[in-house]
């Protein structure tokens, strides 16, 4: 009888909710932080998650279950790290991306691709025609084409399905032009806290769910648009 194939573990990033919150319970009790102290005098950002959570330890103790589910490099981007948990908080992404600016957010991104064993290239322009990749991932055996949408709100079904398009177009000018001799695959990356999807074959990953896919993603999964 052959294995049952396992699912990939970013679909249950929600059911180790529970682990998460106790981990922080104990990491709390040892009054020590997942992130750097911010003030709340300088940063617009913790400001806000203060008043969404109503109350400065409210919002630290979700700024430290952030931290643990983003993982390394958490640490040093504390402020991306407060714009994910406002997003958790309820806070609507087009109103936390405008306090954060788009590098912050790219460079977040690729210190956790860095983190899980990619080299990154970062903002990419590609000629004849003009094309701009924000983030080029590559491993042994797989590159992850990356599109970061700090900003973006709820797409509807079209909007997302002309995004993933313009991803994938990208990502065939580049490989051909590179001569990128392993497989591709084109992923959007956002600030929505929504479950993991896949739309025309780009995996569509909020920021809380990117750890996850990283680990589990695979070039042979069903459904996946290698390039």
């Amino acid at each position: 009888m052959g294995r049952a194939q396992a699912r990939p573990s970013y679909y249950f990033i929600k059911n180790r909710k529970d682990a998460v919150l106790c981990h922080c319970a104990n990491i709390r009790a040892r009054n020590v932080s997942c992130v750097r102290p911010v003030s709340q005098t300088a940063d617009p950002l913790f400001q806000l998650l203060v008043r969404r959570s109503r109350g400065e330890t409210r919002a630290r103790a979700l700024i430290d279950e952030v931290s643990l589910q983003l993982g390394a490099g958490s640490s040093s981007h504390e402020r991306v790290v407060i714009a994910v948990a406002l997003v958790r908080a309820g806070e609507p992404p087009e109103s936390v991306g405008t306090l954060m600016s788009w590098r912050e957010f790219e460079d977040f991104c690729a210190g956790i691709l860095e983190a899980s064993g990619y080299s990154v290239a970062r903002n990419i322009v590609i000629t004849k025609p003009r094309r701009q990749l924000d983030l080029f991932a590559e491993s042994a055996g797989l590159a992850l084409s990356v599109d970061c949408k700090h900003w973006a709100k709820g797409f509807s079904p079209s909007e997302l399905a002309r995004i993933a398009t313009d991803q994938v177009e990208r990502t065939i000018l580049y490989k051909a032009k590179r001569s990128v001799r392993i497989p591709v695959l084109p992923v959007i990356l956002t600030l929505v806290d929504a479950p993991a999807r896949v739309v025309s074959g780009v995996p569509v990953v909020p920021m809380f769910a990117l750890r996850d896919f990283l680990a589990s993603v695979n070039r042979f999964e069903p459904g996946l648009g290698m390039v």
